[in-house]
């Protein structure tokens, strides 16, 4: 699409008649009693991204498309409600997948104790949500606070604002900054991890998996993911690969990245290093469970050198986390 075509150019030059036909937000509700996400903010860029806000899963992106063609992985679950107080492993009972899923914030990985298998943001309901008019940009942006508060234990804040358009050389992009505050009265401690999900067509069986780092270290061998740097052919049976990828390079101003290449998108996926020094790879080749996750994060899994981020926040102290997704079609 040439700039001179497209819908903003179009807008500006009086040929469109609506702000929502550039980009905009609709709201929409689920059927009650069912498994449906109760409350979806649709997000659209035209010629850019399309994706679900979930309000009451911590303000994570669920489905999203590029072009038209599925971006986001989705699960095989198809109950999408919200746990009233996740326990141990029930996190994998309704991960629904979508684009971004997120992790914490005391806890990331396996349950620890009375800590949920990573943690309870994403089943945490959002408020204060706000979403900003595009006023004709090929743009949209939502922001939203989840609020992890306790009432004798520790009480943390998530103020996240997603942005989405089209970068300068044409990609389109989305962009995650969360501000997590300790609104409580006790040092809290602090992990996050965010699961950025893809699926087929994005990634296909000889996909490329590009990650600047000194070790790729996995969890597991197994013998359906031979590389971490090749999505697999689909399998039969069920099983996953872990890789944490330590050592990561960074930018001049401070970001890492990995790059995902030879589906029927280029995918690159930033973060801040600072505070996510570490990237988790999964692949999941089983046919119809065929996924490729993206996990920068604050801390270790497993196999790390010793952490470089202080995990701890003190009452009225914050960390700041960026995340960039940026796609564009394939060669």
């Amino acid at each position: 699409m040439t700039d001179e075509f497209s819908p903003s150019a179009l807008r500006g030059a009086g040929l469109l008649a609506q702000d929502n036909v550039v980009a905009g937000v609709v709201e929409r509700f689920g059927t009650p009693g069912s498994g449906d996400h109760p409350r979806v903010f649709d997000a659209t860029v035209a010629g850019a991204l399309r994706f679900e806000v979930l309000p009451a899963r911590g303000f994570d992106i669920g489905r999203a498309d590029f072009a038209g063609l599925p971006l986001g992985w989705v699960s095989p679950l198809s109950d999408a409600r919200a746990l009233d107080r996740p326990a141990g492993r029930a996190w994998i009972d309704r991960f629904i997948g979508g684009l971004v899923s997120t992790c914490g914030l005391l806890n990331i990985g396996d349950a620890e104790g009375d800590l949920p298998m990573h943690g309870d943001i994403g089943h945490r309901p959002a408020s204060n949500v706000q979403v900003e008019p595009s006023r004709g940009r090929p743009l949209v942006r939502l922001s939203a606070d989840v609020d992890a508060a306790s009432v004798f234990g520790p009480s943390l804040r998530l103020e996240r604002t997603i942005t989405s358009g089209l970068q300068e050389d044409g990609a389109a992009f989305l962009r995650i900054d969360d501000r997590v505050v300790n609104i409580g009265a006790v040092v809290a401690p602090v992990r996050i991890l965010y699961h950025v999900n893809l699926g087929a067509p994005a990634v296909l069986p000889g996909t490329r998996v590009a990650v600047d780092a000194r070790r790729h270290i996995f969890r597991r061998r197994i013998a359906e993911v031979p590389e971490w740097s090749r999505m697999p052919d689909p399998t039969a049976g069920i099983a996953e690969a872990v890789v944490l990828h330590d050592g990561l390079g960074r930018t001049e101003d401070g970001w890492s990245r990995c790059a995902v290449s030879g589906g029927l998108f280029e995918v690159e996926v930033g973060w801040r290093a600072e505070t996510l020094p570490f990237l988790h790879q999964w692949v999941l080749p089983g046919r119809g469970r065929w996924a490729l996750g993206i996990e920068p994060s604050s801390h270790a899994l497993f196999g790390g050198e010793p952490e470089p981020v202080d995990g701890d926040l003190a009452p009225g102290e914050e960390r700041r986390f960026e995340l960039v997704i940026a796609v564009r079609q394939g060669a």
